[in-house]
């Protein structure tokens, strides 16, 4: 009798432990989403071209007559997203919540592979919270064009979802963030193109330091990030450093080649950014500057280049640096059936080139064109929502001046190229 009764009073104790464990609650969101686009001209772009950055130079046949003056026009689903929201129960006295989204515009055999757009857990006490995992990188996350278009303002603005690690302390209507970062889906160029080795092998995380002050309808922020990267391992001569190197190799006509480790130091570079944001009534407006020093992992026009190759091989670099801004302004029009949100989005970037001499065009890592002078975009668009149905149209006309550089890499004898974008959505939120 006893002893079922203490069996009795454990198994009661274990199942009001389970009962007092509280579980997680997953909300499921996404939407269906088509874009159709029509171009001009052939331009830049990523994500099966939706992603637009800016329309190539003039490539002229034997004729005189400009390749690139080409229109051409897509429709596709693949920006579809599936996201889940939860929230958990408490951790250290802290809320919990987690994010998991994707889309299906990764890349793989069919091109329409589905990705980690975001995956994050986060701790929220009452003035910090954690955040650990795949987000938006916070020197944009904070505030973001109102373009439906994919390319959200880029690459006037940074655009990056990144693995990080951030802290934010909150308290009075200022929050101070500091988040190390890591490369993977959006990265440096190099040597070997586009990789997430150069940040990975400096061993150094990406840092952003922000402060931002919040007061009702009015925001103001001022953030940096800092990046280090090693762009080499390894280089080839075709000469022995010292008589008795051993050859690793052989060049295309048979001769001896040389391989050696490199010690080159780490190279940084610092992008500081201001911005700003107002909402009275039905109209908001949004507007962000950013000095951009090898910004090409954050979807902005820069980069770096050799500026300097030493007796041994080694060499050493300097930032191809830009500044970016953008301004836009909303207007929220309500209907007897939805609403109508007008958009009229404004960006420039100017090419500052390089603060010493580019020893050749063939070392220069960027994103863009290379003989981008400057840039300037207007985009009005247009969108109507009525329940879980959006539908909106967009005229992109963005203006290119092509140039000539300098040893520095700065531009002269400019002429202008444009692309006029028109892009259709269709969305179904759920």
């Amino acid at each position: 009798m006893k002893k079922g009764l203490l069996i009795a009073m454990i198994m009661g104790l274990f199942a009001g432990g389970l009962s007092a464990q509280e579980k997680p609650s997953v909300k499921l969101y996404g939407f269906i989403r088509n874009y159709a686009c029509f171009d001009t001209r052939e331009s830049l772009t990523s994500n099966s071209e939706q992603f637009y950055y800016m329309p190539k130079d003039e490539l002229l046949d034997a004729a005189g007559k400009d390749i690139n003056e080409q229109p051409n026009m897509l429709l596709l689903s693949i920006t579809t997203r599936l996201g889940l929201n939860v929230t958990g129960p408490e951790f250290l006295g802290a809320k919990t919540s987690a994010k998991i989204e994707s889309d299906f515009a990764g890349f793989g055999t069919s091109n329409t592979v589905l990705r980690i757009r975001q995956a994050y857990a986060k701790m929220d006490w009452e003035k910090h919270n954690v955040l650990v995992g795949q987000a938006w990188h916070p020197m944009m996350g904070d505030m973001m064009p109102d373009v439906f278009s994919l390319e959200t303002g880029a690459p006037f603005t940074p655009f990056s979802r990144t693995p990080q690690v951030r802290y934010n302390y909150v308290n009075k209507g200022w929050t101070l963030t500091a988040t190390a970062l890591y490369q993977y889906q959006y990265t440096s160029y190099g040597p070997d193109g586009a990789s997430f080795n150069y940040a990975r092998n400096a061993a150094v995380p990406e840092m952003y330091l922000q402060a931002m002050y919040k007061n009702g309808n009015f925001m103001i922020g001022a953030g940096i990030d800092i990046l280090t990267l090693k762009p080499r391992q390894s280089y080839t001569l075709t000469s022995p450093l010292n008589p008795t190197d051993v050859a690793t190799g052989k060049d295309k006509n048979g001769n001896p080649t040389y391989t050696y480790k490199c010690y080159e130091n780490l190279f940084a570079s610092f992008s500081p950014t201001i911005f700003a944001s107002y909402k009275k009534g039905n109209w908001g407006f949004k507007s962000r500057i950013t000095y951009a020093q090898n910004a090409a992992h954050m979807s902005m026009i820069s980069g770096y280049a050799v500026t300097k190759v030493k007796e041994n091989g080694e060499q050493e670099y300097g930032t191809i640096n830009s500044l970016g801004g953008w301004i836009d302004a909303t207007y929220k029009q309500p209907l007897k059936k939805g609403y109508l949100t007008w958009c009229w989005f404004v960006g420039y970037t100017k090419n500052l080139g390089c603060e010493d001499d580019v020893v050749d065009p063939i070392y220069i890592y960027m994103r863009g064109e290379k003989n981008m002078d400057s840039m300037w975009r207007i985009a009005p668009s247009v969108l109507y929502t009525h329940n879980a149905m959006q539908v909106g149209i967009e005229f992109n006309a963005t203006t290119v001046a092509y140039g000539t550089p300098d040893s520095k890499y700065k531009m002269s004898n400019t002429h202008n190229v444009t692309n006029n974008r028109i892009c259709a959505m269709l969305k179904y939120n759920f």
